[in-house]
């Protein structure tokens, strides 16, 4: 279902888009959701990757695994 939306956009944005719509043969509506789906999913995998903080949750059993599987690597 879509919902009509009223906002306030920079005129260059707005005309940049434009383009890309006109460019693409794609509604102006198409190009915003386009983009705003796209930093959507970059917002969540920025926070999932915020969340484990690097962290990987691994046995030492698997960690050895992968460990032996790189050539060379547990022959130092």
């Amino acid at each position: 279902m879509k919902k009509k939306v009223g906002t306030v956009i920079d005129e260059e944005l707005l005309r940049q888009a434009k383009l890309v719509a006109a460019r693409d043969d794609v509604q102006l509506a198409q190009v915003f959701e386009d983009a705003l789906r796209q930093y959507l999913q970059r917002k969540r995998t920025t926070a999932q990757a915020d969340r484990s903080r690097g962290v990987l949750r691994a046995s030492p059993e698997l960690v050895h695994s992968i460990m032996e599987d790189e050539e060379g690597f547990l022959d130092a």
